[in-house]
């Protein structure tokens, strides 16, 4: 015990172990898991790359169907159809995730047998050929990948159709129709373009959505990612880990933000003449 504690500082004044602290995140060194006794940065980076993919598949996924789904159904002047998209994707966004997860398991993998149940890959995962390895992984990353999406397609449909809803009520619209432009024509070159940049703040704030979401749905599906590592590390307590999850969390939230705010003058031309001013 005391050896332990004299490796974390912990038998140090509180501003020297937060200062030892500070000066590892900095330079990226997390210390030791108290549980496995590896170097944080090196489990980190183990896992790091399979919630990257799962994370990135998914909003992909999610963006290529939500935005056009959305901006359909803002063109649309029916009114029954805008309705009852409006609540298909409101009642979607509101079902839990675990439970979405649990259904797809059941019908899926239990029932059919189309998917596997969980895990990255098959038990004999390493007898296959190059091509069924890569079948095989793409199959265990389709549940979670709808898992984590689902929601977000949501989010994604709701608010590009409710930021078109605006622009297209603008007087250069109707005078883009007036002057005989299609209404394909209105829709992505004229309405989409003004109406990108509260897209592109939903963007901004999917990614942490997305690294949240994962926790769950990595430790549903037992995805060997950083979620369920994140998951693990809590039970066992295991503070190195948890910080440095935390604080990569939130670096990458930052950085996701700062990207937006970048996009916002590549898609807007009045943010970089307003910045140039």
């Amino acid at each position: 015990m005391d050896a332990l504690r004299h490796e974390m500082y912990l038998d140090r004044p509180l501003p020297v172990q937060y200062a030892h602290w500070l000066a590892g995140t900095l330079t990226f060194d997390f210390g030791r898991s108290l549980v496995s006794r590896q170097p944080v940065t090196r489990l980190i980076a183990d896992k790091m790359p399979r919630t990257v993919a799962l994370n990135v598949i998914a909003f992909l996924l999610a963006a290529a169907i939500g935005i056009p789904v959305g901006i359909a159904t803002a063109a649309s002047s029916r009114h029954l159809v805008d309705r009852a998209t409006s609540v298909f994707f409101f009642l979607l966004y509101s079902l839990p995730t675990f439970w979405v997860a649990l259904l797809l398991m059941e019908f899926f993998a239990v029932r059919l047998g189309i998917f596997p149940l969980f895990g990255v890959t098959s038990d004999n995962y390493a007898d296959l050929s190059h091509g069924q390895q890569i079948l095989d992984r793409v199959k265990h990353l389709a549940l979670p990948v709808i898992t984590l999406a689902y929601g977000q397609l949501a989010i994604f449909a709701r608010f590009s159709r409710s930021a078109l809803r605006e622009v297209i009520r603008q007087d250069f619209v109707t005078t883009a129709r007036a002057k005989g432009a299609g209404e394909g024509a209105v829709m992505w070159h004229h309405a989409f373009r003004n109406a990108l940049l509260p897209i592109i703040t939903l963007v901004g704030l999917t990614v942490p959505y997305l690294i949240s979401g994962s926790v769950i749905v990595e430790d549903v599906f037992n995805w060997d990612g950083i979620g369920l590592l994140y998951f693990e590390s809590i039970r066992a307590r295991d503070y190195p880990v948890i910080m440095a999850l935390t604080v990569i969390t939130a670096i990458v939230t930052l950085l996701a933000t700062l990207v937006a705010d970048l996009l916002y003058a590549v898609a807007d031309p009045r943010v970089r003449l307003e910045a140039q001013r």
